[in-house]
């Protein structure tokens, strides 16, 4: 098992390198494409990334079954277990979050390949709102839809472009923890682009995190992993688009995706 300071400093080296890797991609490739020493260290992190997620899914199989004795003890020993329990449920929540923080790690580090063909992103975006909307109804959101009245095909892998909007709904709900509304729609661009906007009656962004929101590890919620938006900014800018931000405090967010259209000019970002 992997003692707590190890693990801590291990996971400390993955996110160092991956803020690295992911300034000095964006750096290196303005200047001259990518720098295979970027690469190189991006491939070791996200190895590193895979070694420690066997370890922990161990542990937390084992935290599990400890649990499990500890609920079925006599009732001579149920103090002892009682308070044992409670330190094996906050090491397997500990366990759970680290797990779930190198699976987005993976996705942001890790090498993008596209599977594209040819779609309507109208029906791409109707699929993802349709899947979503009893996650926003729970929530107390209420969602909205406008389509595009013409076709957009755009050349798309489209399960990557699900996970990409899906991030931002789900940042959108979470900015409205007592309910709200989020509008989704999709239009023809002035550029040779598909665009989709997805906008909510949040709070809004702080003028001084407008700059931050697409960092890695950058959240203002306590919960989350800091990495959603950040792949869905690499997602699509591996599909040659590019995403916006426009937010006002206390009027809420608008985040609007750029995608190429089939045969169009790519995007200017």
């Amino acid at each position: 098992m992997i003692g707590p300071a190890i693990g801590g400093l291990i996971i400390g080296l993955v996110l160092a390198t991956l803020v690295f890797v992911y300034r000095n991609r964006r750096r290196g490739e303005a200047r001259a494409g990518p720098d295979p020493r970027v690469a190189q260290l991006s491939q070791m992190a996200g190895g590193l990334a895979h070694e420690l997620r066997n370890p922990l899914s161990t542990l937390m199989v084992n935290l599990q079954l400890l649990a499990e004795n500890l609920r079925e003890l006599e009732d001579d020993q149920q103090d002892v277990g009682r308070r044992s329990l409670l330190k094996v449920e906050a090491i397997r929540h500990e366990a759970e979050r680290l797990k779930h923080l190198l699976d987005e790690f993976l996705k942001l580090a890790g090498a993008v390949r596209l599977d594209a063909r040819r779609v309507d992103l109208n029906q791409t975006v109707e699929h993802l709102a349709e899947f979503f909307s009893p996650q926003a109804d729970a929530a107390g959101v209420r969602l909205h839809a406008v389509w595009a009245p013409e076709p957009l095909e755009c050349m798309l892998d489209e399960r990557m472009i699900e996970q990409a909007l899906l991030n931002v709904l789900i940042n959108a709900q979470e900015a409205m923890p007592d309910g709200g509304e989020i509008m989704i729609r999709t239009r023809r661009g002035q550029r040779g682009t598909a665009d989709v906007e997805v906008s909510d009656t949040g709070p809004g962004v702080p003028p001084e995190a407008v700059d931050r929101v697409f960092q890695p590890f950058y959240s203002t919620k306590g919960a989350g992993t800091g990495l959603g938006l950040s792949t869905t900014q690499r997602i699509i800018t591996e599909h040659g688009g590019g995403i916006d931000l426009h937010s006002e405090p206390g009027r809420g967010t608008c985040f609007t995706i750029h995608l190429p259209l089939a045969g169009g000019d790519a995007p200017q970002r």
